[in-house]
């Protein structure tokens, strides 16, 4: 070992060593020689992390080796200076933001050498057995604070593709060996087993389609040609909610359906796959036309939304569509997948149940997020996020019925940012859940401020992050908030979105009736939008459904969107259930609603969110109200 490396912390012997050794050497590597089968592994890994270092690395018993790599120079290859042998016996992905302030790794000779490892994020490569072969690794001279879960995941669907092939490569050996014995039975049987194992690690077991890893590598090799070609990423909508309601058979069966219907209408013009639980994707060749490829993608979309009949009942299923052409967009197939994948996350976000073709300007967005994601940290620690409030108001007669409590950023460089340029890297990152507590601990601070001076009846409204369902005792952190403010059950309502159940559905629905047991009202934040809704009306423990903005906007002049509210309103008496519009900016819109039942409203004609010291002055509440900050809430919390 190289000097100064004498009190790094070295790599654990597992307890399975022997076992794991002796299966390592069922693989024939004992050469050390590469295998090539791995090399669009480490590419894509690579690539899609835009690392400068990928590694499949196997670990012997005092010493590693790569059986695949790329950007990787001269290294220490022995055990004791390994990081890949500290990520085997990790049960995860081993991510290390910057190894030079790990006390594990500060003094690593990789680290304090030439190499100069900063970062490193690793995942097991496991045998059938479970035993730790080595791990597929991605590095970089440079820290990185933002390998997200989402990047773990993609982690470890790249290592289940390399174990695969790795699996084929033992099985090859097996079979070789049964030769040299002259036992060609058992080597018709392992072969018979390369077979089924080639069928297992390239398709998908349910649909029959391509699975994940072969999809990658046929946009790969697509491109190495390179051919013109153009990728869609389909998700299904809303397709848990209607996995759990009718079960998981009639979810399968609609999963092999939809599969069979894009085989059908793709045919031999390119490839059809399932890339992940209700996520598919196509790929299709000599398509050079952003429009063709959006026609195509909207014909797809009405292929999958025809009626499926499983048992003499008749389904509905909708679709989103993201697509991305080469080389018209990028000749990089990580980076044309990213593109669809951007593509379709704004479709999802727009609307459901639509297609997008990626422009240059979602990927300045995507950017924009992950530097807003990296920004993000900076914010909570000093205190930079605010709320202000948007008067709720009763239509019958005016009056103040509370305020939805909504989140702004005062960036110190760009000002005061509204919710759309912060929260989807807000909610996708680790601080979804520290900065939702904030929220519901200032809200309720206000709240609980106003009531005291004269709002008696007072409601204060509270948007959720889907991350703070993660914790076990979310109700009992509602509940001590309310009480540590003095505030009654039903002065707080939690405002949900279809997006938070469809995540967390199980978990959101015992969460919400242990609190709606308690007094709290639920309501149920853009409703009419997406496709679960009716299902939730039923399921979920709701008091109130939030007629969408979109509806409002169009009422007085479209007849679909007057159709919409009606029916929400009818449904709403029909459950129950109180109502509150959205996005009220005009007299006939507020009196429309009036005249049709709605019970409350909010929206620029009825009052613009503000400061806490401009409400209390708009609607008469003294003294003036508490004004807390973020930083002081994190610091005596």
């Amino acid at each position: 070992m190289r000097s100064g490396a004498r009190s790094m912390k070295c790599p654990p012997i597992l307890p399975t060593e022997v076992e794991r050794l002796k299966a390592l050497s069922e693989y024939g590597l004992a050469d050390e020689q590469p295998l090539p089968s791995l090399d669009s592994v480490v590419r894509i890994a690579a690539r899609m992390f835009g690392m400068p270092v990928s590694a499949v690395n196997m670990i012997g018993s005092d010493h590693v080796f790569f059986a695949a790599s790329t950007g990787i120079g001269e290294v220490d290859m022995s055990r004791d200076a390994s990081f890949c042998a500290h990520a085997i016996a990790q049960d995860d992905v081993m991510v290390i933001p910057d190894a030079a302030v790990d006390e594990r790794f500060h003094d690593n000779p990789l680290v304090t050498g030439s190499a100069g490892l900063r970062f490193y994020a690793g995942v097991p490569l496991l045998s059938p057995n479970g035993l730790a072969l080595g791990a597929l690794c991605v590095i970089d001279s440079k820290p990185h604070a933002d390998f997200s879960p989402e990047d773990q995941s993609r982690l470890r669907e790249l290592a289940n593709m390399a174990s695969d092939r790795l699996e084929l490569r033992r099985i090859e050996v097996s079979a070789e060996h049964a030769v040299r014995l002259g036992t060609p039975g058992y080597a018709a049987a392992y072969q018979g087993d390369a077979k089924e194992l080639y069928k297992l690690a390239n398709f998908d077991i349910l649909t029959g389609l391509a699975n994940r890893g072969r999809f990658f590598r046929q946009v790969e090799e697509a491109l190495t040609w390179p051919l013109d070609v153009a990728v869609v990423m389909i998700d299904l909508d809303g397709f848990k909610d209607v996995n759990d309601t009718l079960g998981h058979a009639v979810g399968d069966h609609i999963l092999q359906e939809v599969a069979q219907r894009l085989e059908t209408y793709v045919g031999d013009t390119g490839t059809a796959a399932r890339i992940g639980g209700d996520e598919f994707a196509l790929l299709l060749n000599e398509v050079t036309d952003p429009q063709r490829a959006l026609e195509f993608s909207n014909e797809v979309n009405d292929a999958i939304a025809k009626p499926i009949i499983i048992d003499g009942q008749e389904i509905r299923i909708a679709a989103s569509c993201g697509v991305a052409l080469a080389p018209l967009h990028t000749n990089n197939p990580v980076e044309l997948l990213g593109n669809a994948d951007l593509a379709l996350f704004r479709a999802k976000t727009n609307r459901r149940g639509r297609s997008l073709v990626f422009e240059p300007s979602l990927r300045m967005e995507a950017a924009a997020r992950r530097l807003y994601g990296m920004e993000i940290h900076r914010a909570v620690k000093e205190g930079e996020f605010l709320l202000v409030y948007q008067p709720q108001i009763r239509l019958s007669d005016g009056a103040l019925t509370g305020a939805e409590a909504l989140i702004r950023w005062r960036h110190p460089i760009r000002g005061l940012l509204a919710p759309a340029a912060f929260l989807p890297a807000l909610e996708r990152g680790p601080l979804a859940a520290t900065v939702g507590s904030w929220v519901l601990d200032e809200a309720c601070a206000q709240a609980a401020l106003w009531r005291r001076n004269g709002m008696k009846a007072f409601r204060m409204g509270v948007n959720l992050f889907g991350a703070q369902f993660r914790s076990s005792d979310f109700a009992k952190e509602v509940i001590d908030t309310l009480e540590k403010h003095g505030l009654p059950p039903g002065s707080l309502e939690l405002e949900i979105t279809e997006n938070i159940v469809l995540d967390h559905d199980d978990v959101v629905l015992e969460k919400l009736r242990d609190l709606r047991a308690y007094g709290v009202g639920i309501a149920f934040d853009d409703f009419g939008t997406g496709y679960a809704s009716l299902s939730l009306l039923k399921r979920y423990p709701l008091t109130r459904i939030k007629i969408d903005r979109s509806f409002v906007d169009g009422m007085l002049t479209s007849k679909k969107d007057a159709s919409v509210v009606r029916a929400i309103l009818d449904m709403a008496r029909a459950f129950d259930l109180e109502t509150i519009a959205e996005g009220i900016e005009r007299e006939p819109e507020r009196d429309s609603l009036l005249r049709q039942g709605c019970n409350e409203g909010q929206g620029y004609l009825l009052g613009k969110p503000m400061l806490s010291s401009y409400f209390a002055e708009a609607f008469n509440i003294v003294p003036p109200p508490l004004v807390g900050s973020m930083r002081q809430a994190i610091m005596t919390g």
